[in-house]
């Protein structure tokens, strides 16, 4: 269990204070009337996460150790949610007429009516229907036998064994699945890896048609970027299921790369991706960017005002330089460009992750890499100058692979921006504002006054 937290000063779900205290919560959560009326004793519980957004919602997911009448144990993970006002009775029951996966032991779903919060047992997920489909080895095995070449098996043929496990599951909006499958066809026994991720109800569609169209774009059949392939799209339950890259994420290595040798691959295929011609719905870009560190700063400046008179200063200067900023033209935006979401599989360079692509500003993905460089520099032993040394590279190859070159100041702008409306807001979220003050340092550097 993390250390008890203080909460930000004007802190919009006060329910937090016993969500943050083991035996409190674990008190509230045996008292609930399904817990009572199966016998179970709730015998701990692990907070994974908090998901909190000041005045908007707050997300969590924990774990909690179960034991029935009859001596049964078992750990259970569960997503809640609280809500404002008497609002968490309505979604209860609503919830209720769901149909649901019952867990190992008590109830699928509970309200803790003195939390103002509902809890969902996993796989059950309100806003992620197909969950239950990904941790289903029954689910599985009949898409695997109903279209077996969808998925490059050789048919006909049968599963002899499945096996898979949680990719990345953000609560209420999406969640991933790695499978590895044996299968046993004409020609014997062989094993095949993909991934399956699930989505909101409607939002699958946009997911699978980016993909599609970048599977068939120049960039990628020229090998100049590389992506998961596209296997099918189950609509009904929002599911993509698509190529398992092999090998691991940048974010693995992090503090072992070499940001210089790293950063000219990495720069040529998003070059290669944003000079595609790809036809997408909007996506991020300057105006949006104003309108999320107006409402980030002041809410960083209402839960830690010692910060408020810098985060205040830098806003207004970045708002003061948006409009002198050199253009470039829209083009495909990632919309979440990381060192996670950036792949070394096999050696080549592959992009994951495209839920939030968009024709926009491409200088906010490269602005957001570099935020997000900078933010895993400050944690490490990693020197200002192998950071230096990234953004050249990084920039030589970027600007030679797109019409508009390297838009320095932009880039920078972006950088500085996406430190304080992200990174620093996280720090409201995670309500960590131990790091609040080299994140406005960095974004300082990044973007200094005139």
């Amino acid at each position: 269990m993390p250390k008890l937290k203080k909460l930000p000063q004007d802190c919009t779900f006060p329910q937090l204070s016993v969500v943050f205290d083991a035996d409190r919560f674990a008190a509230s959560l045996q008292s609930n009337a399904g817990f009572v009326a199966a016998g179970l004793q709730v015998r701990g519980i692990k907070l994974r996460r908090v998901y909190y957004k000041p005045g908007r919602s707050c997300r969590l997911t924990f774990e909690a150790k179960l034991r029935a009448p009859d001596g049964q144990r078992a750990e259970q993970f569960f997503y809640g949610k609280i809500y404002p006002d008497e609002k968490s009775a309505s979604v209860y029951r609503r919830a209720l007429r769901a149909t649901l996966t019952p867990p190992e032991l008590g109830p699928a779903v509970a309200l803790l009516a003195d939390l103002g919060m509902v809890v969902w047992a996993y796989p059950n997920d309100p806003n992620v229907p197909g969950l239950a489909i990904l941790a289903s080895t029954d689910a599985i095995t009949a898409l695997l036998e109903r279209d077996p070449a969808a998925f490059g098996l050789p048919a006909p043929g049968h599963v002899q064994d499945v096996r898979f496990g949680v990719g990345k599951y953000v609560p209420g909006q999406r969640c991933g699945y790695r499978y590895r499958v044996r299968w046993e066809g004409p020609g014997g026994i062989v094993e095949r890896w993909f991934y399956g991720k699930a989505y909101q109800p409607g939002l699958g569609r946009a997911a699978y048609d980016v993909l599609a169209q970048l599977a068939a774009s120049d960039a990628v059949r020229s090998g100049r970027l590389r992506i998961p392939m596209p296997y099918g799209l189950d609509a009904e339950h929002d599911i993509v299921w698509q190529e398992m890259l092999p090998g691991n994420s940048f974010s693995k290595d992090a503090g072992s790369m070499d940001l210089a040798a790293l950063a000219g691959p990495v720069a040529s295929a998003l070059a290669a991706f944003h000079a595609s011609n790809l036809t997408l719905g909007p996506g991020l870009g300057l105006e949006r960017e104003l309108e999320e560190l107006t409402a980030s700063s002041l809410k960083i400046e209402r839960a830690y005002p010692q910060f408020a008179a810098r985060v205040a200063a830098l806003r207004q200067r970045l708002a003061a330089a948006a409009p002198g900023l050199p253009p470039v033209p829209p083009a495909p935006v990632h919309g979440s460009f990381k060192t996670s979401h950036i792949f070394d599989a096999e050696g080549q360079v592959a992009f994951i992750d495209f839920d939030g692509a968009g024709l926009g500003d491409p200088t906010y993905d490269v602005g957001r890499f570099f935020a997000h460089l900078a933010v895993a520099g400050l944690g490490s032993k990693t020197e200002t100058e192998a950071i230096d040394a990234a953004v050249t590279a990084f920039g030589a190859a970027y600007g030679a692979g797109v019409p508009w070159g390297w838009p320095d100041r932009r880039v920078r702008w972006y950088t500085s921006a996406l430190l304080l409306s992200s990174q620093a807001y996280k720090c409201v979220k995670r309500m960590a504002p131990e790091r609040v003050d080299a994140i406005l340092t960095a974004a300082e550097a990044w973007f200094p006054a005139a």
